[in-house]
């Protein structure tokens, strides 16, 4: 600064009056530090006002936090349920398994020479029925018993005794029934057992009977059936035969046929 002073000075000629050179000092003096001191004023930038967040707007942001922190709930909720799925499926999977396992098993306890006494005490009943003198109804079963114990028979022959008990004990049902006194047939039959035919047989009616909608005489008539009318027997109860007829099924009485 003094420099730049001394410079400007020795510029002014020297045959101005001294008074003169000493007021343009002065000015001098008075212009250049002025000058410096509004070089070195910073005028501030303008920053951006960020906007206040209203009430509503927090209010908003509160609900969207609480909603996704509800959300990520639900997620976790449904991921352990499906954990808890899986494993009840495992479960239901090995409990099956074991009763699969506990089947086979007592499958081979049925032994074969407990199969086989079965299939001997079966065949003794049916040769003491053969020797009495029965009815067309007691033949059907009779026949029915017997078809049964031909096929527990073969299923024996190849080691299959469970299933062999299972005919066995199917056939022991007629041979009771055979067995049984004919008056308590006839006064209860709701105490029979149905006893599904393991081979169809087929008859010839020597009357006119009627088809009744169940085994019991006070049920609906279906239709009046004719003489010689042939029926396919489809199953037993009591003193009662059902039949099929024309793909419709019903209850017959144990009356007067003949086997065809």
């Amino acid at each position: 600064m003094t420099k730049s002073l001394t410079v400007l000075i020795s510029r002014v000629p020297r045959n101005y009056p001294s008074i003169f050179r000493m007021g343009f000092c002065c000015i001098v003096m008075v212009i250049i530090p002025g000058c410096a001191f509004q070089e070195k004023v910073l005028i501030p930038a303008d920053h951006p006002q960020l906007p206040v967040p209203t009430e509503n707007e927090q209010h908003l942001k509160r609900e969207v936090a609480r909603l996704e922190k509800l959300v990520a709930q639900k997620d976790q909720l449904i991921k352990n349920q499906k954990v808890r799925q899986i494993d009840q499926a495992n479960v239901i999977r090995e409990t099956n398994k074991e009763a699969t396992r506990t089947q086979v098993k007592s499958h081979r306890l049925a032994t074969k020479p407990g199969t086989a006494s079965a299939i001997a005490e079966l065949d003794a009943s049916l040769q003491q029925l053969k020797q009495e003198r029965n009815a067309p109804f007691d033949r059907i079963l009779r026949m029915q018993a017997q078809h049964l114990f031909e096929t527990a028979t073969l299923l024996y022959s190849k080691d299959q005794y469970a299933d062999a008990m299972g005919y066995v004990g199917q056939a022991n049902n007629f041979v009771k029934s055979l067995q049984s006194n004919p008056a308590s047939k006839k006064t209860s039959q709701s105490d029979h057992l149905q006893l599904d035919f393991h081979v169809p047989m087929r008859i010839r009616l020597n009357k006119v009977v009627k088809l009744y909608k169940a085994s019991d005489s006070q049920s609906q008539v279906i239709s009046s059936l004719k003489k010689d009318t042939v029926l396919t027997t489809v199953a037993s109860q009591g003193t009662w035969l059902k039949v099929s007829i024309e793909k419709k099924q019903g209850w017959i009485q144990n009356t007067d046929f003949q086997l065809e």
